[in-house]
């Protein structure tokens, strides 16, 4: 249990980000964390992690930072537990205004994209797989044989599957393009 004055803590806006994972090993045990909040079944500080997700955000916004994308689908798969697992309000406002400061600052952003994966939003439900962009943004070094369980080069998973939803649009360029980010935060903001 949250203390009151541990939760005033966590949701003050002034508080700085806690430096980010600087390998690719330690944003993988970033993401398996963000990916035990979704499932429900983490055991560590769910809601801090949320906040230190959102504070992230904002300041990776604001300095124009190479990890966005990262912080932005994150936020997108975690930041439910404050809206709706766990209602509250304080940080549901500081999780929205992540989200709207992505939307407001990168969404004019002019690409050369015909589409993005944000034009074809998949139900929540399917949003499980952004487990997959996450890991492949966070582990540029990853091709089409590797041997982890994200999906390759080309979109499909190593098991052979493939979601409609990801098919042909699994580049970094396209899951990293500013105006996906947008899209991705306006629709949760909206959601």
């Amino acid at each position: 249990m949250v203390s009151a004055d541990r939760a005033e803590d966590l949701n003050d806006d002034e508080a700085p980000p806690a430096p980010g994972p600087a390998t690719p090993a330690e944003w993988d045990a970033l993401i398996t964390e963000w990916d035990e909040i979704r499932q429900g079944y983490h055991l560590g500080d769910t809601p801090g992690t949320v906040l230190a997700c959102a504070r992230s955000l904002q300041a990776s916004v604001v300095a124009g930072g190479p990890d966005t994308a990262l912080w932005t689908f994150g936020l997108v798969l975690i930041g439910p537990y404050v809206i709706y697992a766990h209602p509250d309000p304080a940080a549901e406002a500081q999780v929205l205004k992540a989200m709207a400061a992505v939307d407001r600052t990168l969404g004019q952003t002019d690409c050369e994209h015909d589409e993005h994966p944000c034009d074809d939003m998949p139900e929540d439900d399917e949003l499980d797989n952004l487990r997959y962009v996450l890991e492949m943004l966070a582990r540029p070094e990853r091709g089409a044989d590797d041997d982890g369980d994200g999906p390759t080069a080309d979109g499909h998973r190593p098991d052979g599957e493939s979601d409609d939803w990801f098919e042909g649009r699994m580049t970094r360029e396209v899951w990293a393009c500013p105006r996906n980010l947008a899209g991705f935060a306006r629709a949760f903001s909206e959601g």
